[in-house]
């Protein structure tokens, strides 16, 4: 499995972009442990107290999941890239790979947009690129291997489709 992992990975870690790089570090680290609380918070602000509270709580989950898992598992991380990479966003991260804890996150956010976000029609789809932004910057970047980043988005959006359902009329009701 590793080595389908390394020969879907290696296209993406070869891969120069050049100030392109500047782009990608958003989707890359805006559902990571330190940036996720200000983004929990913004969509707070922007959808309610209730969805921030639910947000929370499937965030919290996510992790309390991933976690524990990635040390289970003790995946390493990829070596260093080819390519060189203009922001260093993987030497920010030194815990094992499997899953991805920012695609996880990026998983549950777009599911709980999805399930129980404010638009009732295609716009509840608008957020979806989120998540295949986030895995594609964390494996450019050489944080994740593909694998990682699936794994963790599958788990992410199951806990938010599960928060979805559970609470998604209690947090309409703001």
């Amino acid at each position: 499995m590793h080595k389908l992992d390394q020969r879907l990975s290696q296209p993406i870690h070869t891969l120069k972009l050049g100030v392109l790089d500047y782009l990608l570090v958003a989707p890359g680290l805006m559902f990571g442990s330190y940036v996720m609380p200000a983004t929990v918070f913004g969509l707070g602000l922007w959808l309610g107290w209730r969805w921030a509270a639910v947000a929370t709580m499937a965030a919290i989950t996510t992790v309390a999941i991933t976690s524990p898992m990635k040390h289970y598992f003790g995946r390493l991380r990829p070596g260093p890239l080819a390519a060189p990479r203009r922001v260093p966003l993987r030497a920010m991260v030194n815990n094992p790979a499997f899953p991805s804890g920012d695609s996880a996150q990026a998983g549950m956010i777009v599911a709980l947009l999805a399930v129980a976000g404010p638009f009732d029609d295609a716009r509840r789809w608008w957020f979806v690129p989120l998540a295949p932004l986030c895995m594609f910057s964390r494996v450019y970047y050489g944080a994740h291997w593909v694998g990682d980043t699936l794994g963790g988005v599958v788990i992410g959006a199951g806990i938010g489709l599960l928060y979805g359902y559970w609470f998604g009329a209690w947090m309409a009701a703001s």
